[in-house]
């Protein structure tokens, strides 16, 4: 026996276990539930379902009913020290694990000790192609894990019947799923479990899609003895927790890759996009939009948000929002509402496009969406990489030369004069470029080049 955490453990081997005469007499074939009774360790019977009997911190192993009686906790609180800490913790753990891959070593760890196993590993297996990896595990070496993925998921002696493993929930120990001398004589054995001292799994099916599975596998050594009934029992009941955490991480987690995604696409967009809250504060803006808001001075930021300063006076998104605008009000069907912002020194006026989010039924926060503006300043270059023209069109590079002049708005004279070229020589690459482009006239040329992804700030 070992003290653990407070609490006895029994580190005996199962053949140990199974050879003191005081709890099993000679070769026990009483069911689990019985057994676990005379031991007073196991379920006690409630209908047709089985009630878990829990560990608390005074060593005793107690079902998790609230109330009197002997044996059993006299409040809430001795419940939620047992199991129900096990169970919070480690449902969170496999949530934000899923979220950030590092935090699975120490939430495999937890498991593995409720468990009594030496190791624990989460493993993905697709039984149409044979083929399968540890997609996360803790005390298995790395050169293990790496033999799995290139040789040894195909000799996974638990893995070899895809009828086991079909439904969400399902528990398997080794035992179940292959006979002793069988494994023995496997490769899988030989040269994979053996070198680990790993021997008896404990299995439990996360997810299937198709033929592909995820399961929790747990292993222990030869010596320790197999998995009893009660971490079946307590696999089984973790389980569709586990489902429930594993799902919502890995949802979060998709919905943060696309926002992260999406984000990265809005700044390589030639226009300045800005998403603001309900109180006239950016929430985000890509690119284009920052360069634009922290240049001009028509922009700025104050304690109200962002805002704009027009010839009439100042005007404040936060109030074009709350529909306290004057006679610019948002339209109730969520249509956009344009302004042209003067500016001096002969430059052309910035444009701007602020698009309401349709959904304002419910009230909303501050800081939550309230529209998206779109910047134009017809000032700003138009940014085309000429070596984005050469791969898209196969232009010569002189060609590309020429195009991005042109597309920025220079004549031709003026880009001869750029380029040090002749007018005549311009005048011939234009040539080219029409056929090479699908276009025949300058101003086509120039609305296909800005308008498609050679356009884009990458």
């Amino acid at each position: 026996m070992q003290m653990n955490n407070g609490q006895f453990v029994d580190r005996r081997s199962g053949h140990e276990r199974r050879s003191l005469q005081d709890v099993r007499q000679g070769d026990d074939r009483r069911s689990g539930y019985d057994r676990r009774r005379s031991e007073g360790l196991g379920s006690r019977p409630n209908g047709d379902r089985m009630e878990m009997r829990v560990p608390f911190r005074d060593g005793s192993v107690r079902s998790p009913i609230v109330g009197g009686g002997p044996g059993y906790p006299a409040s809430i609180h001795d419940f939620l020290a047992g199991i129900g800490t096990v169970l919070t913790t480690v449902v969170s753990g496999f949530y934000e694990a899923s979220m950030d891959p590092k935090l699975w070593p120490e939430v495999l760890g937890k498991l593995r000790d409720a468990l009594h196993a030496d190791a624990a590993a989460v493993i993905s297996h697709d039984f149409e192609q044979g083929r399968g990896q540890l997609d996360h595990s803790v005390s298995i070496d790395a050169m293990f894990v790496t033999a799995y993925r290139e040789f040894y998921c195909r000799q996974n002696a638990w893995l070899q019947r895809p009828e086991h493993f079909r439904h969400p929930g399902t528990v398997l120990t080794s035992r179940q799923l292959i006979d002793s001398g069988t494994l023995v004589e496997t490769d899988f054995y030989r040269y994979w479990l053996r070198p680990q001292n790993l021997y008896h799994h404990l299995l439990g099916v996360l997810e299937t899609q198709g033929s592909h599975v995820t399961l929790l596998s747990f292993a222990r050594a030869r010596d320790k003895g197999a998995f009893w009934e009660d971490d079946s029992e307590l696999l089984f009941r973790l389980l569709p927790s586990l489902r429930q955490g594993l799902r919502a991480g890995g949802t979060m987690r998709r919905v943060q890759d696309v926002e992260r995604i999406l984000l990265d696409t809005l700044d390589v967009m030639p226009i300045g996009i800005a998403l603001l809250g309900c109180s006239g504060v950016i929430l985000n803006a890509n690119r284009t939009a920052r360069e634009i808001i922290d240049s001009e001075e028509a922009l700025y930021l104050g304690s109200g948000g962002l805002g704009l300063k027009l010839p009439a006076g100042r005007f404040r998104f936060r109030d074009f929002l709350a529909g306290s605008s004057g006679d610019l009000k948002p339209d109730p069907s969520g249509e956009t509402h344009t302004f042209s912002v003067p500016r001096e020194g002969g430059r052309r006026p910035l444009t701007l496009l602020i698009m309401p989010i349709k959904d304002r039924t419910q009230r909303r926060a501050d800081r939550d969406p309230g529209a998206v503006l779109f910047i134009g300043d017809p000032e700003r270059p138009v940014d085309i990489d000429p070596r984005q023209l050469v791969r898209m069109y196969n232009l010569s590079r002189a060609e590309a030369r020429v195009a991005v002049l042109l597309a920025r708005g220079m004549r031709l004279d003026q880009s001869a004069q750029h380029l040090g070229l002749t007018y005549e020589t311009v005048r011939k690459h234009l040539k080219q470029i029409f056929a090479k482009t699908g276009t025949d006239r300058q101003a086509e040329l120039v609305r296909t080049l800005v308008t498609g992804p050679s356009g884009l700030r990458l």
